[in-house]
């Protein structure tokens, strides 16, 4: 349990640095794979505004509060936030356009376990002392 918290900021620190990258340097076929087309020349910069950059900037966020202790609770926090941010919108987005596919269910059930552990990473470190593990 003790390093629980550094295990979630870096499964999360690899996961949006590999999307921000994937996107970054392939964005046609990262686009293809979550079935997005690029129909106009103003889609390629703002996919990649989201994709690779703003995904890039958490990464560089975790790794901030991965080397620097008194900011992984405000990291855990945000993290929550977000996914209950995607669960809530793919959740609408589901209901809204019948697709409720295996792959839209295996990332919400995916973005509710990361909001469970985030949160329990958040309540878990107020308690400790920053020599901790945390």
């Amino acid at each position: 349990m003790k390093y629980l918290g550094r295990v979630y900021l870096t499964l999360n620190l690899l996961a949006f640095a590999s999307i921000g990258l994937g996107a970054l340097f392939n964005p046609e076929s990262f686009a293809a794979a979550i079935g997005f087309t690029f129909t106009s020349p103003t889609a390629v910069p703002e996919f990649l505004a989201t994709y690779a950059g703003f995904m890039l900037a958490i990464a560089i966020l975790l790794l901030i509060a991965l080397a620097m202790r008194p900011h992984r609770r405000a990291a855990y926090a945000s993290l929550s936030i977000s996914y209950i941010g995607f669960a809530a919108g793919r959740l609408f987005g589901m209901f809204s356009s019948g697709s409720f596919d295996e792959r839209n269910l295996l990332f919400f059930a995916l973005e509710v376990i990361m909001v469970i552990w985030g949160l329990y990473c958040y309540r878990e470190s107020r308690w400790l002392p920053l020599q901790h593990g945390h």
